[in-house]
This record gives structure tokens, sequence and C-alpha cells, in this order.
């Protein structure tokens, strides 16, 4: 699944995104808090519900504290999933619990740099798996190919504990190399710019898919 993703500090600049990228059945918001990763998201958070949108939206926190914007970010409507950084400070076997009890899927990401070996205790405790494949906080950053080895063996791993687990990676995907990508594994692809940076949300978005 091709899942677009708007990084955007301005509320305005996100709404024009999100309203062009309608026809999606599903949106990931990068959710920055200036702490984790520089730059902060706009906090007109509510008025994503006036812009009465029929999609679903999956929230990528990346920040220190994942159950306090949890907690912020739940009275946005059609959330299907919220995935918060094993890098990130609170507890995380508490922030599963909370995302589980508001009624969402769970994804725990990871960075190019850190131990895989971090999130294997939760596993059975969420749905999804994401891979950074570049360093987080900016739209546009270098592929790391080094991710690739971490997501095999990831996927080993969960095959031999016969989980079903989706997987999915986040950073400097385009049409390049999506198709080496999803050799590796993969099922769910955020892309950024190799979308948002187009004049033609649609073209570049159905160009990923027939791809994949």
């Amino acid at each position: 699944m091709i899942i677009p993703a708007i990084l955007e500090k301005n509320f305005s600049d996100f709404a024009d995104k999100a309203k062009k990228l309608s026809f999606v059945p599903l949106i990931q918001i990068d959710i920055m808090d200036g702490e984790f990763v520089e730059g902060k998201s706009f906090e007109e958070i509510g008025e994503i519900n006036l812009l009465d949108l029929k999609n679903e939206w999956e929230l990528h926190l990346m920040v220190n504290h994942p159950l306090l914007a949890i907690e912020k970010w739940k009275i946005v409507k059609n959330i299907r999933r919220i995935i918060f950084h094993i890098e990130s400070e609170d507890n995380p076997q508490e922030v599963i619990k909370t995302i589980q009890r508001n009624g969402y899927e769970v994804g725990i990401a990871i960075n190019p740099d850190t131990d895989k070996h971090e999130i294997l205790p939760y596993i059975n405790d969420i749905d999804e798996i994401l891979f950074l494949t570049v360093y987080p906080g900016v739209q546009g950053a270098s592929f790391v190919p080094t991710v690739k080895d971490n997501v095999i063996e990831l996927k080993k791993i969960l095959e031999l504990k016969e989980k079903d687990m989706l997987i999915a990676v986040d950073g400097a995907v385009n049409k390049n190399n999506i198709q080496e990508i999803k050799k590796w594994g993969v099922d769910n692809f955020c892309v950024g710019s190799a979308i948002i940076e187009t004049d033609d949300y649609k073209k570049a978005y159905e160009e990923l898919n027939s791809l994949i």
C-alpha cells in the first residue's frame, strides 16, 4: 500500500496538501515536537476535522513524549493507526496500551541506527513496524541503504515466530527504488516528496502504485 506522508509546520500548507490527496484511503501525518526532531507541527489540530475529508489518518509521532501527543491528537476523527518511536522517552508498553485503549492500530517506528532488537519485546502487541530509511524530521532526506539488512533479518525473525506483522518503510521512497524495497518484504510504503513535490499528486501516486 502506498501511504502519502505530509510533514508540515503550517496548517494551511497541510490542509492544501491533504485536500489534494483526498483520493487516497490513508494519509500519514508526520508530527514533530521540536525536540525529537527539528521543527514543530502546527497547533490547529481540531481544524483537520473541518476539512471534511473521507480518508483515514495514520499518525507518525516523531516526538519525545508520545503519551502527550496521543492525548492531544485523539480529537482528530478517522485515525486508523498511531506509530511512535522506540527511541522516544515514554515507556513503550504504556504507549502501546494507550493507543489500543483509544481504539487504534499500533505501530513502532525505528530509526536507521537503532538496534532492531529493541523492538522485539513488543512485536506480539503491535500491528506494524515502520523502518525509517532516512534520519527523521526532513522531507526529501537521503536514503540510508543499510536499513535493507535490518528489514530482511526482522522478516526472518517474524517468520520463525509465525508472527503476522505489517512491515513499512518511510523515507526517500521513489519510483527508482520502490521495486527493490518491495523485494525486502515490505507491505506499506510511506511516500513524501516523491508525491508531495510533484505537480500531479494523483499521477505520481498511481505510478508508484503500479510499480508495486
